[in-house]
């Protein structure tokens, strides 16, 4: 029976180790994260990133003059559309007929004198990224990352040559001035476009330099509000629009905030999403605060529309969430703040210039893990989200002085987010505007009373008394519950001191005491059924074997006696003493040998029957009760007169069996 007590004292043991480590680990876990619309917003905004993508080149245009012949042959123009009334005769018309003339046919009287113009000019693309592991790589869209030639062509031109055209165009109604003709806005755009494009076209660039950074939120306490930039590197790029639209770049460092990967193949049509960039219309719009507008991502809902195809075989989803310029490459999230899509285009409505109002398309995150895996990035949830998310769930849970704690101490390893920054300003207000808990200032002091069956622990302090009374059968036990109630008056100490946390340490105290219950409920059971198993273990049988005497007394063998009839050696039943009486019962008196004469008699005779009988074996029912494990031969109810004189074993007491030299029961010798 040692290998079922073996098993249950080990599975015991293992139960209270692992009270031992679970129950600090439940009570440190965090309350969950309610996840509603504004608490998504606050979550991601760290991890998603404005990108930016910079070109810097040398930039070439030639000096540019008009034949003479150009105002000769406007001049003929004018006079026939007057002659033929096309136009009035007035100034003003004519004057207006005009700058028509020039605004339309200028770029066919333009040549270049030879003369150029070189300079360093840089143009930039922006969008949207977000950081997908805590070692800092970053999804978005290849049209952010990259251009064609033309169209990079066209952007330098926009950014070095504009003001240029805005120079002639301005020094042109300058001198319609002078001359008593005031341009139209209308007019003035037409001369200052035909000029920037007579420019643009004798442009040339080289020496071509594409640098990417990102740009995050930058709050140093007394000084401005600003955004800083940081170098990115391009690790892989698919196809822009149509293609398969994505880029993978990496920043330098660790432990950046993250955004979860989700699965769109869960996306059904009706499933409400959020987009989250920064547009250009609300990012870099003049009438805003540009730096501060660089650190807040704007946020819009809908839902998924629908799911479509693209031309080359692959998924798309279809969103009515307003997404624009700027917004490529950023997150769009189910309602569970998962990635699930990467905004990349908005399709135009039949004039081909204008977008078309909730039709923006998401390429599936499913594609984005595709490239990540290629590349041998595994996307995953930082320490710093996991903490920031850790303390808006102490801040939904009311425990701001926890959630200020977490919040500081984002702040100073990993500065300069203002989301954490509000928020801590926050947790650290509404942390102050809570109740203060009472501490103590006196030493406890403790007096112990104990008695022959009750122990009673009283500790007094000045704000708090505490009395503990507990039954106990030992001393051991005594101390254990002494120690207990040291404990947990310790940890009420502790509690009253701990101001901003008091409400956390309620919760993981009755944590921790629900955990202990349990394991005292285990424990109790594991004890109810060793003691049944050991009470089953008392109840079985008596296993015969072989005896040793006692000092003193020799070994008899049984042996087989002639006439006696045994078909083999029968063993000897273990030695049996008497037991003590119970104490409900009236005790029995030990009856020596020969006392009992009259209750042998009815023995003898049945042993005199047997012989009595031929072929029989006269011992045979002494035989079959002790194969049965009873112990020895039941008294027929007949009674005869006395046989043999009849007697019981000194040794263990068992009654003998008249005629037999040694005790069927133990094997000794019987006196003559």
């Amino acid at each position: 029976m040692r290998k079922p007590y073996a098993l249950l004292s080990y599975l015991l043991c293992l139960i209270l180790a692992a009270s031992i480590f679970v129950a600090p680990a439940a009570a440190a876990n965090p309350p969950k994260l309610n996840m509603d619309t504004r608490t998504l917003a606050m979550v991601n905004k760290p991890g998603v990133v404005l990108v930016q993508t910079q070109w810097t080149a040398s930039v070439t245009w030639y000096e540019i003059s008009l034949e003479s012949t150009f105002e000769e042959d406007m001049v003929a123009q004018l006079t026939e559309w007057v002659e033929s009334g096309e136009i009035g005769s007035t100034e003003q018309e004519i004057y207006a007929a005009m700058i028509y003339l020039m605004a339309n046919y200028m770029d066919q009287y333009a040549f270049y004198t030879g003369n150029t113009s070189t300079e360093q000019m840089s143009t930039a693309a922006i969008g949207t990224g977000f950081i997908v592991s805590p070692d800092g790589y970053l999804v978005t869209n290849a049209h952010v990352v990259t251009s064609d030639a033309d169209e990079l062509t066209m952007q330098f031109a926009t950014t070095g040559l504009e003001q240029y055209a805005i120079q002639f165009a301005d020094e042109f109604s300058a001198e319609m001035r002078r001359n008593g003709y005031s341009m139209s806005e209308d007019e003035w755009y037409s001369i200052a476009n035909a000029y920037y494009k007579m420019l643009s076209d004798s442009m040339s660039i080289s020496n071509l330099k594409t640098d990417y950074a990102c740009f995050m939120g930058n709050v140093t306490p007394g000084s401005d509000v600003s955004v800083r930039g940081r170098g990115l590197d391009l690790r892989k790029i698919g196809e822009p629009y149509p293609g398969k639209d994505i880029a993978i770049l990496k920043l330098d460092g660790g432990n950046f905030p993250t955004v979860i990967l989700g699965d769109d193949t869960k996306l059904r049509t009706g499933d409400q999403v959020y987009a989250m960039g920064y547009p250009g219309v609300a990012t870099l719009n003049d009438a805003l605060n540009i730096a501060q507008a660089l650190q807040e991502p704007t946020l819009t809902q809908g839902i998924i529309s629908a799911k479509k195809e693209m031309a080359g075989g692959w998924a798309i989803l279809q969103t009515d969430a307003a997404i624009h310029g700027g917004n490529s490459g950023g997150p769009l999230f189910n309602k569970d703040g998962e990635v699930i899509g990467v905004n990349t285009f908005t399709a135009l409505d039949d004039s081909g210039t204008t977008r078309a109002s909730g039709m923006a398309f998401a390429i599936p995150i499913n594609l984005v893990k595709q490239f990540l895996h290629e590349i041998n990035v595994e996307p995953s949830e930082s320490d710093f989200t996991r903490k920031y998310k850790e303390a808006i769930a102490l801040y939904q849970n009311e425990d701001y002085g926890e959630s200020a704690d977490i919040l500081r101490g984002l702040n100073e390893t990993n500065p300069g987010y203002p989301v954490v920054a509000e928020l801590l300003a926050d947790a650290r207000r509404l942390a102050d505007s809570q109740p203060k808990t009472t501490t103590t200032t006196e030493a406890p002091t403790t007096t112990t009373t104990t008695t022959e069956s009750t122990t009673t622990t009283t500790t007094t302090t000045a704000a708090t008394t505490t009395t503990t009374a507990a039954q106990t059968t030992t001393e051991a036990t005594t101390a254990k519950k002494e120690e207990s109630n040291k404990g947990a008056s310790g940890s009420a100490g502790s509690a009253g001191s701990a101001s901003s946390g008091a409400q956390a340490q309620s919760s993981s105290l009755l944590i921790i005491v629900i955990i202990i219950a349990a394991v005292i409920v285990i424990a109790a059971a594991a004890v109810v059924i060793l003691v049944l198993l050991k009470n089953k273990a008392g109840q079985q049988p008596p296993q015969h074997g072989y005896m040793q005497p006692p000092p003193g007394q020799g070994y008899m063998p049984h042996q087989q006696q002639p006439g006696q009839g045994f078909g083999q050696q029968q063993p000897h039943p273990q030695q049996q003493y008497p037991q003590p009486p119970h104490p409900q019962q009236p005790q029995q008196q030990y009856q020596a040998p020969g006392q009992q004469y009259a209750q042998n008699q009815a023995f003898g005779a049945q042993q005199a029957q047997q012989q009595a009988q031929p072929g029989a074996a006269p011992y045979a029912p002494q035989a079959q009760a002790f194969a049965q494990g009873q112990g020895g031969a039941q008294a027929p109810a007949a009674s005869e007169p006395a046989g043999d004189k009849p007697g019981f074993c000194i040794k263990c007491g068992a009654q003998l069996i008249p005629g037999m030299k040694f005790c069927a029961k133990c094997g000794t010798q019987v006196p003559d």
